[in-house]
């Protein structure tokens, strides 16, 4: 049994690690703060990435790095595993330091790793969104890509045009900063059939493969050419409850369903899938191409932002993932009222705090009765300190006389799965817009100012919670200012959620703590059984059973009646304690007595 001083000291190191673990297995790690001050801007960037003395463009986003060459092929595509992340480094001399881009904070779609020491290779040669030309070995040459930059509508915007003998290829794509979405127009003139290609993913040597035939129930995972499929997918196998949905990674391509101009384009989407180590996805095409692209986290929030939630076989949730699923729809119901993030996040947690209140409710009247039994509590470990024993035999009696039920504080780890599967479904939401100083609630706070609410909010829900142990608030209050790394990282959102509903439940165990504190006006409430006298005769066998009555006995702290109590007084606290030891004093003086003759 636990210490009954350290008792709530421990109950909240204990939720600290189940939350801190819960956020590994789960991927939902943190990162790394940025500069103060300073937002990611999403645009264009001009480097020569691979080394062959051409720039290639570079567009620079929240969620990924995405590099083309001048042929628009995707020779980088790098994923970042927290958003907002600023990765390419401008140096004076006006060139960039890329070494970032090959870390643990990306991994590159289409990227591999390096034979030797198996790390990760900023260039590794294989190319997405690549054009073949079936006997065509002219050079191409290409034109300078036409760039632009609309943050306001959440683009960018570039055209590719190169030659190759006597074909004209024309690839059109549009990006957008806060998703993994891209949207890609190919028109290849001059030339009948030809291939499109999509290696990856460099992530996993063995990517479940999968492509969709139009109106089949479900898709096949065999290998092979599939005429008019509705999709066909990459992505890294996922099973169990607990996986890293930061790192998974997923690649699929379908007909696009909003052309460039915003009439609606399907066509057939004739492909070849191939499995294994050199796993990718080839468009066999004669014509036109107006495909969507999604490059990013096998994750099931963004997924369902992206639309691919509603083909069969793209992702299978689990009961967290329905949990989550469901959270984002109901997100994106109030966001359609509302019309503000912030808000959606205010009233999504205020609904969430009411239905979870009645369990909250339960762990903050143990809480404050814990608290009022303390000092009844401190008396017993001075006394009996040389004996663990009996004071863990004290501390029960004490539970069980003044109707403190320490496993009541266990129920706060029951809403905790929702609550984790909540702070998943914000940290993985793709907003399109901030709040107030916040430029985006999918990054973190870039002027920490979230960073120190979160932390008065805590300190001032940890004062409520122990204002009657002193101790205990000195030992718990160092702690927040470990979790207030947290707040300087989780995306802004989500550190928004916490306040909230931080705030919710401070509120909460005020009023549980008026509550309890006028119940127990004037001392403890301490429940007393008196056998009544005589016997009750129950049922033909003519039995004489004894019925107990409780009484409620109002204590003071120091263990003895008060004289507003309606019961008969009692020998005190302090002096039954007495008693007990002396009790077992001498039983302990009689058997060594027995022992000696």
């Amino acid at each position: 049994m636990t210490n009954p001083v350290r008792f709530g000291a421990r109950n909240w190191l204990y939720g600290a690690a189940f939350a801190a673990l819960a956020l590994v297995l789960t991927g939902c790690g943190v990162g790394q703060p940025g500069s103060f001050g300073h937002v990611l801007q999403s645009g264009w960037i001009q480097a020569d990435i691979d080394g062959n003395g051409t720039k290639d463009l570079i567009a620079q986003t929240n969620l990924a790095d995405v590099v083309f060459n001048p042929e628009g092929e995707i020779i980088g595509w790098y994923v970042k595993v927290n958003p907002g992340s600023q990765l390419i480094k401008a140096n004076n001399d006006g060139t960039y330091n890329l070494d970032a881009l090959k870390g643990a904070l990306t991994f590159n779609l289409v990227g591999g790793r390096n034979g030797s020491d198996n790390k990760p290779l900023l260039i590794s040669g294989r190319k997405a969104l690549e054009v073949q030309l079936a006997g065509n070995t002219a050079q191409p040459v290409a034109q300078t890509p036409i760039t632009e930059t609309n943050l306001g509508q959440n683009r960018l915007n570039a055209t590719f045009t190169y030659t190759q003998g006597d074909v004209t290829v024309t690839k059109k794509v549009v990006l957008h900063p806060r998703q993994f979405s891209i949207q890609a127009d190919v028109n290849v003139a001059g030339a009948g059939a030809y291939t499109l290609n999509f290696p990856g993913l460099a992530t996993t040597t063995d990517p479940e493969v999968k492509a969709l035939p139009s109106g089949a129930p479900a898709p096949t995972t065999t290998p092979g050419t599939i005429p008019n499929a509705a999709y066909a997918a990459l992505q890294t196998s996922i099973g169990g409850l607990i996986h890293n949905s930061q790192t998974a990674a997923a690649l699929l391509i379908r007909p696009q369903q909003g052309g460039q101009g915003g009439t609606p384009q399907q066509g057939p989407l004739n492909v070849t899938t191939v499995g294994g180590t050199d796993a990718r996805l080839t468009v066999n095409a004669s014509g036109p191409l107006a495909l969507d692209i999604y490059g990013g986290k096998n994750e099931l929030v963004h997924l369902y932002q992206g639309g691919y939630t509603e083909l069969p076989g793209v992702f299978s949730p689990n009961i967290f993932g329905y949990i989550s699923l469901y959270i984002a729809k109901f997100m994106t119901w109030l966001y359609s009222f509302l019309g503000n993030w912030g808000l959606t996040i205010l009233v999504l947690t205020v609904t969430l705090r009411l239905l979870i209140w009645p369990l909250m409710q339960s762990q903050g009247r143990t809480t404050a009765k814990m608290q009022m039994v303390q000092p009844l509590m401190k008396e017993v470990q001075e006394k009996y300190k040389d004996d663990p024993a009996k004071v863990q035999a004290e501390t029960m009696r004490l539970y069980r006389e003044y109707d403190v039920n320490p496993v009541g504080c266990l129920s706060m780890f029951i809403p905790l799965p929702i609550l984790f599967v909540l702070y998943g479904t914000i940290r993985n939401f793709e907003f399109d817009q901030g709040l107030a100083w916040l430029p985006d609630l999918s990054i973190p706070d870039p002027f920490w100012i979230l960073g120190v609410l979160y932390v008065c909010a805590n300190i001032l829900q940890l004062y409520v919670s122990t204002r009657k142990a002193p101790q205990m608030f000195r030992q718990q209050a160092v702690m927040y200012l470990f979790f207030a790394y947290f707040a300087l990282t989780f995306p802004a959102g989500v550190t928004l959620y916490w306040i909230i509903g931080t705030l919710i439940g401070t509120g909460q165990q005020y009023l549980i703590n008026k509550q309890v504190e006028a119940h127990m006006a004037g001392g403890l409430q301490r429940v007393e059984k008196k056998t009544a006298p005589g016997g009750v005769n129950l049922g033909k066998s003519g039995a004489t059973t004894k019925v107990t009555t409780a009484k409620t006995v109002t204590v003071e702290p120091s263990g003895k009646p008060s004289a507003g109590s309606s019961a008969p007084a009692k020998p005190g606290f302090r002096a039954m304690l007495e008693k007990a030891a002396q009790q077992a004093a001498e039983q302990q003086r009689q058997q060594q007595e027995k022992k000696k003759s």
